[in-house]
């Protein structure tokens, strides 16, 4: 038994009731008071440890609502390309980059970002870091790529080569969407073991953010989209009791036989234990904003003949989504721009008995006051990624103009209407650091504090509406609010201690508040010495 002491702790119950001491036994918090009461209870039992945790904050730990959390490790193994200011830069890396699995492998740039010219690399630049090695530089959100020739003729791709939902620039060996598939379908395979490191790579990585459960989309992270290598890589883990973090797997399965393939191997939504479960079927249904690859109802401002990129016609897309739900699966869709949401909610809309599955839409950042009411006439949950500001506050204007960017990452509006939000950070697109996510949704402001006083500053939430929005709203979207995502009696002991009580200091401070200690099922897991 252990007995957490002299503390701030927000418990997230109904009331948000602050308590001083917490006991917890078999990962289950089974006292929560005052520490008189709680110590005067267990005062007869050997077996306690107390520890005093000085009067610090304590709060539920982080749930991640959407993450890749594999691909977050896998992408650790790429050059990092996310600081390259230049295209002449990600030349330079390249070339002094050995090859990993046969290929030179990079993630992160964004042109948006470069210095002078801003546009995408080019086949013709990939090529001065190797014409004899495959290159392969994926973008920072995910759903663009640039490969150099070598790299083109392994793939076997020709001027003629096509595919639906997603573009092919021969001549600049550009891909979008599925087109990249014929790209990282040619790149090695990890094996099991691997694969194993990995997650316990991330897994401590996460720890050390406050992250004690993650929602994660990784059946199609590595070259060979193997499921059911990475459902075996989580299981060995958690048989091993490596697996120490709460994984709920989003599984993006793109097609009837891949959702078929996934439930005759008896695997739904709820599969699974405390560590690891099955969660939703993953749907992807548009593109990025940044690469302008999100799926607008209007064109994209200043290119009329650009809406975006569309993954389905919406009869293949209802009829995928009639197919999982007749499975019981619950579905979470990839829909950032208006185009995509409106298509996701006229699908859902078509479902018997909605939404006793919790179905959801993941990003939603394009919208309008009409898809919002719809939104929440059909009790969609919504997964939202506040990171995202801090780049997408300098583009949004940009790419949809000044009128539709006011009815886009509205979250209080949200909120104040009781759209179910849950906060995560699609990392590796961004990072997964809550506490920047937190200072992105209340203050409404990239990280060097930009714009003065927020980006649409109405629309800034209350700090204990981002942790709600992190933690029990997260929680909720497994179907687990009764289990985690708050600190009462009977839940499991995941939480976490701050350095400094976040919720009362100046708001300008939050981007300093550091995690202390990440606690799960009451075993301290991560110490910041």
């Amino acid at each position: 038994m252990q007995i957490f002491k002299n503390a701030r702790i927000h418990s997230f119950n109904s009331e948000n009731t602050i308590y001083e001491t917490m006991a917890i036994e078999n990962g289950k918090i089974v006292s929560i008071g005052n520490t008189e009461d709680v110590l005067e209870r267990f005062k007869e039992r050997e077996d306690k440890e107390i520890i005093d945790l000085k009067g610090k904050t304590v709060i539920p730990g982080f749930n991640d609502s959407h993450v890749h959390f594999m691909n977050y490790g896998y992408t650790g193994k790429k050059i990092r390309l996310n600081e390259c200011k230049s295209i002449e830069e990600l030349i330079v890396l390249g070339k002094k980059t050995l090859p990993y699995g046969g290929w030179i492998l990079g993630r992160g740039w964004n042109q948006d970002l470069f210095l002078g010219e801003k546009r995408i690399p080019e086949k013709r630049d990939l090529d001065k870091i190797s014409k004899d090695v495959p290159v392969c530089y994926t973008r920072a959100c995910g759903h663009v790529a640039v490969i150099n020739s070598k790299a083109m003729e392994l793939c076997g791709i020709t001027p003629e080569t096509e595919c639906f939902g997603g573009d092919i620039d021969y001549d600049k060996g550009v891909f979008t969407e599925n087109a990249l598939y014929l790209v990282y379908s040619h790149i090695s395979k990890l094996s099991l073991e691997e694969m194993k490191n990995i997650i316990l790579e991330t897994q401590e990585k996460f720890l050390a953010m406050g992250i004690t459960s993650v929602q994660t989309d990784d059946f199609e992270s590595f070259p060979d989209k193997d499921f059911k290598k990475v459902i075996q890589a989580y299981e060995e883990l958690e048989r091993e009791k490596k697996l120490k973090i709460r994984v709920y797997e989003q599984g993006l399965m793109p097609t009837k036989g891949r959702i078929k393939e996934l439930a005759g191997h008896k695997y739904f939504t709820g599969t699974g234990d405390e560590r690891f479960k099955m969660g939703p079927i993953k749907l992807l249904l548009d593109g990025s904003l940044g690469g302008k690859t999100a799926l607008l109802q209007l064109p994209y401002e200043g290119e009329d003949n650009n809406r975006g990129v569309v993954t389905y016609t919406q009869e293949e897309f209802d009829e995928i989504v009639k197919y999982a739900d007749s499975l019981e699966y619950q579905i979470a869709v990839h829909a950032i721009g208006d185009g995509a949401v409106k298509m996701a909610l006229d699908s859902f809309e078509k479902l018997p008995a909605l939404n006793r599955k919790r179905h959801g839409i993941v990003h939603c950042q394009i919208t309008t006051m009409e898809l919002i009411d719809r939104i929440k006439e059909l009790d969609i949950i919504v997964y939202i990624q506040p990171i995202f500001l801090d780049y997408d506050l300098h583009i949004v204007e940009d790419r949809v103009g000044y009128k539709r960017s006011l009815e886009s990452y509205i979250w209080k509006t949200m909120l104040n209407k009781g759209i179910k939000l849950c906060f995560g950070s699609d990392a590796p697109v961004d990072s997964a650091d809550v506490i920047k996510a937190i200072h992105c949704a209340v203050n409404r402001q990239d990280m060097n504090f930009y714009p003065k006083d927020g980006w649409l500053p109405n629309e800034r939430i209350s700090v204990e509406e981002a942790v709600r929005c992190y933690t029990l709203n997260s929680a909720y979207a497994s179907f687990e609010e009764n289990k985690k995502g708050s600190l009462e009696i009977g839940k499991l002991a995941d939480f976490i201690v701050l350095d400094r009580d976040i919720f009362t200091i100046d708001k300008s401070e939050i981007l300093s508040t550091k995690i202390d200690s990440t606690v799960i099922g009451g075993e301290i897991l991560y110490i910041n010495i």
